[in-house]
This record gives C-alpha cells, sequence and structure tokens, in this order.
C-alpha cells in the first residue's frame, strides 16, 4: 500500500463523514464505505464483498441518543484496507474491524470533549453576542475537527500498521481464521437482535415468524418477504382492528388535512414571511443536524444552523435575532430523517412570534421538546429500523456476490425515499403549522404509522435472521446397530434455520437484560471462535 492510497483512503473516510452534512444518509456504513476502499486498493469486488460481511455483522449497530458501539466508518475503512493490503478473507476483515472500530469509538469520545470546549468558547460562554455568522462559523470549526480526527485515524493507521498486520495474518493457522470467521459471522445476530428489540411489538411479533418462516420454508428472497410485507401494512393502514375500512366518515384522514389547509383566514396566520425558496434552504441545511455534534447539547449547532434561513427573514433586529438563535441553541435531539417536520413548525411560531406581540416565546422550545422524542421513536423504528434494514438486506444479497450493485442499491433505496419525505415535512408542516398535530393525533394516523412501519419490518428482520445469521453444527452421533444420527438434520426436521432463531432470540433477550453492547459483541465472538474450534459449530 503506497502513502498516496493511504492519503486517499483517509478522505475516503473523510467522505463518508460528510453523510452529517450532505443528506447522503448512510454513506459511513460498510457497504459503501469497503466499497471505496477497494477501489482506492485496485480490488473492487474484494472491497464489495468485505462491506456486505461487515454489514451484516453490524447492522442493527445505530446511534441512540449518543449510544452507539463501534465507529463504523473507521472501521470499515481500515478493516477492508488491512484486509485487502494482507490478502485476507472477508470474515478476517471483519474481525479486524470490530476490534478497531470500538477503540476508534473510544477515541472519538475524547475527541467530542474537545468540541464541547469549541462550543462552550464560540456560542456558550457569552451567548448575547451570537449572530448567524457565528453559529455557522462553530458549525463548520467542529465539523472541520471531526472530519480531521477521521482523515488522521485511518491514515496514520494505515501508515503504521498495514504491513504488520498482513504479516500477522500470514503466521495465522486457517483453523483460527475459520474460527474467527464462525464467530465474526454470528455478529449478524447481534444487529438483527437490536432490530429486533427496536421494532417488535404484542401487535407486530406474529409478523417476524411470517417472514421468517416464508424465508426458511419457501427460500423466498428478502425483496420478494418486503413486498408481502407492505401489502400487510397496506392492509392494516386502511382497516381497524374491528376489521372496518378505516376511509369512513369518522376517518377521513385526508379530508381532516384538507380541511385544516383550508380553515378560514382568521384561523391562519396573518402573513407568511417564509416562501418556498427559504423552505428549501432550510431542508438542505437540516442535513448538517448532526455534524457538530456534542454531548452537552447534542444535535443544538446543527439545529439551529437549520434555523437560520427563517430567523434572517423572520426578524430585522440583531436583538431579535439573537434572542432566537440562543432559543434554538438549547439541547435538542430527535431523528434527522424526520427532523424538518419539528422544523417547519418551529418556522411557523417564529413567524407567529414576530407578528404577535403578546406570543410567548417559551412556548418554542416547549413545543420542541415535546416533540422531539416522539419524532425520534417513530423515525428511528422507521428509518433505522426498517427502510434501513429493507436497504441492507437487498443491498447485501449483491453485495455478497461482488456485485457493486449492492452498495449502489443500499444508498438509493434508503435516500429517494429520504430526500423526498424530508424534504415535503419542512414544506407541509410549515403551511399547516403546529396545528397539524391535533389533526394527527384526532385522526390515529401516528398509531397507524407505526404499526405499519413495524409490520415490515418485523417481516423483513424474520426473513434477514433466516438466510444471513450463519450457523449450524457438525455434530454427528453413533447410535446402536451403527445408526448415525446428524443433529443438524434433526433440527432441520423441527425447523429450517432453527439454530439462527435461537441464537438471535438469545441475543435480543441478553439486550432486554441490559446486557452492555460491547461484552456481547466480544462474548458472540468468544462463543463463535471456542465452540468451533471444539467442532460443535460452523
Amino acid at each position: 500500500m503506497t502513502v498516496f492510497q493511504e492519503v486517499l483512503l483517509g478522505l475516503v473516510a473523510v467522505i463518508g463523514w460528510c453523510e452529517y452534512v450532505d443528506g447522503i444518509n448512510k454513506s459511513t456504513r460498510p457497504l459503501v464505505m469497503c466499497t471505496l476502499t477497494g477501489l482506492v486498493l485496485g480490488n473492487l469486488t474484494q472491497g464489495v464483498i468485505i462491506g456486505g460481511t461487515l454489514e451484516l455483522a453490524t447492522m442493527g449497530m445505530m446511534g441512540i441518543g449518543i449510544s452507539i458501539p463501534i465507529n463504523i466508518t473507521i472501521a470499515g475503512v481500515l478493516g477492508a484496507g488491512f484486509a485487502i493490503a494482507g490478502g485476507l478473507s472477508a470474515e478476517a476483515a471483519v474481525a479486524l474491524a470490530i476490534p478497531v472500530g470500538i477503540v476508534y469509538r473510544l477515541l472519538e469520545h475524547l475527541a467530542t470533549t474537545g468540541y464541547d470546549l469549541i462550543a462552550a468558547k464560540m456560542l456558550f460562554t457569552h451567548p448575547e453576542r451570537n449572530t448567524p455568522q457565528r453559529v455557522t462559523q462553530a458549525f463548520w470549526i467542529i465539523f472541520g475537527a471531526s472530519c480531521l480526527f477521521m482523515f488522521l485515524s485511518v491514515f496514520l493507521s494505515l501508515l503504521i500498521g498495514a504491513d504488520v498486520v498482513a504479516n500477522i495474518a500470514n503466521a495465522i493457522p486457517d483453523s483460527i481464521m475459520n474460527a474467527i470467521g464462525t464467530g465474526t459471522n454470528l455478529l449478524a445476530a447481534l444487529g438483527f437482535a437490536m432490530l429486533f428489540n427496536l421494532t417488535q411489538s404484542p401487535k407486530t411479533l406474529a409478523f417476524f415468524f411470517i417472514g421468517f418462516v416464508l424465508a426458511s420454508y419457501l427460500g423466498m428472497p428478502t425483496m420478494g418477504i418486503a413486498i408481502i410485507g407492505a401489502g400487510a401494512a397496506a392492509i392494516a393502514y386502511f382497516f381497524t382492528d374491528n376489521g372496518q375500512v378505516a376511509n369512513t366518515e369518522s376517518d377521513e384522514i385526508l379530508d381532516d388535512f384538507d380541511a385544516l389547509a383550508d380553515a378560514p383566514v382568521e384561523q391562519k396566520r396573518a402573513e407568511r414571511l417564509l416562501g418556498r425558496v427559504d423552505l428549501t434552504n432550510m431542508f438542505f441545511k437540516s442535513f448538517g443536524l448532526e455534524g457538530p455534534f456534542i454531548y452537552s447539547r447534542l444535535q443544538a449547532i446543527g439545529w439551529c444552523r437549520s434555523m437560520l434561513p427563517a430567523i434572517e427573514k423572520i426578524y430585522t433586529t440583531d436583538e431579535e435575532r439573537c434572542a432566537a438563535i440562543n432559543r434554538h441553541l438549547e439541547f435538542f435531539n430527535t431523528n434527522p430523517e424526520f427532523s424538518t417536520f419539528i422544523l417547519g413548525i418551529s418556522a411557523s411560531m417564529e413567524e407567529q412570534n414576530a407578528q404577535d406581540p403578546n406570543f410567548d416565546t417559551a412556548s418554542i422550545n416547549n413545543v420542541k421538546a415535546g416533540l422531539m422524542g416522539p419524532i425520534a421513536g417513530i423515525g428511528d423504528s422507521f428509518w433505522w429500523g426498517i427502510v434501513k434494514t429493507v436497504a441492507s438486506g437487498i443491498g447485501c444479497q449483491f453485495a455478497m456476490q461482488g456485485n457493486v450493485l449492492g452498495p449502489i442499491l443500499f444508498l438509493l433505496i434508503f435516500n429517494i425515499p429520504h430526500w423526498t419525505i424530508r424534504y415535503i415535512l419542512a414544506q407541509k408542516s410549515y403551511e399547516l403549522g403546529h396545528r397539524i398535530l391535533d389533526a394527527m393525533t384526532e385522526n390515529g394516523i401516528i398509531e397507524k404509522i407505526s404499526l405499519c412501519a413495524g409490520i415490515l419490518g418485523m417481516m423483513v428482520i424474520g426473513a434477514m435472521t433466516s438466510s444471513m445469521i450463519s450457523i449450524s453444527t457438525p455434530l454427528v452421533f453413533n447410535m446402536a446397530n451403527g445408526v448415525t444420527l446428524e443433529l443438524q438434520a434433526v433440527l432441520d426436521e423441527i425447523l429450517p434455520n432453527l439454530l439462527p432463531l435461537v441464537t438471535m432470540l438469545i441475543v435480543a433477550w441478553l439486550l432486554r437484560k441490559n446486557v452492555k453492547v460491547v461484552p456481547l459483541i466480544f462474548g458472540i465472538l468468544a462463543f463463535g471462535i471456542v465452540f468451533n474450534l471444539l467442532g460443535i459449530i460452523v
């Protein structure tokens, strides 16, 4: 590996990290990072395969608040980089990537503490000095520092360690490498267990087993099961629990929204101050919601920057703008993909504040605080538990075959609906203002969307549990009269792919017992390695 290639791989990590400002969500995922790494190193096919393998192992590792066990960007680039440079297998790449990602996540914690210090110096020590320009400067300085961390982490690691890793790898016996491969394959159970716990509910649990059975008995691909799941979700949406079609006189959801939009003038704002261009600008700036992430206020700086087009348009004095900026520099954390829903409502309320001298400005942050949790719960489940799962499942099927369509389809399947819905929410939530919440609650839209997302997600997770967790047993028992009993054949008679199902459910149970993710990662790896060496599982 040349120094030039090491520099390029450092830039690959930065490109992935730019998901937090450019809106190409999930570009940090292994499917993308490992593919680009393979391209830089002249082995695109192997990079794609490694990306698919590592994606399965880390599928459920997503940020919930500040909780995420590994730095997936660095893990992907270094895991694939070391493996390709050393001529290692995809399974070995995963075995390298996981501990590397854990170490760099710990270092990232330290770096983020430094970002807090920068934010405090620039924005929080003297809030009376805050201006739109100052917020923008802080945004790019902190994000730039995080990009520098990513670049140096990858570049220096490759510069120092690539040859060392290759030499060590060549000395490892095949039996050990096979055992490591078994352990890393089992990590997919952790990812699916996380998704299972995030998505399942009493109303959707049965659909997990439907997806599992369709994949196990019929061999149906994930795409086909996803289509069936979408059909089941549509049925659930349009029919109530009593079997009545939801589109009745009392449940005319769309009509309710139309009526709200056509309400008499006196029920609306006296004057709109923001146009489509302003809202579109806010939409693009919302991509940077997690760019300058700090522990003290999480997404606050990115959120405030997203509000700047509205603040600069609505308010005319420096004092008013400073007050609005400080309102939106308070603690904020929600699902990024659905964040424009809150953004449009907040802009609407700031507009009302500018026109009504009696408006209670405290209500703006109260509404934000009230929406953060519900939107995060719905959004994280839908986008990360459902859409990403479907996109990963389809992408991995191609990637495991070395087909570059895997990462391409992964990005398209996630980001086409992401961009579309994110843009629509910015426009519509502003038009309807905070009154949209009453309409959604009254008609049960939120509950129905959650149910539909859960149905689709559980069927896909069930299918992927069956097809993408690799575990079986080679144990053979010698019975009387020379009869042999193959344990795997017996298990298949009970239920095909029973071991993957049991493994995933055990891991899900351990997560519910508050077993930490990092110990589970090493525990699963150790279990797979030891039991493979003992000849119990393969």
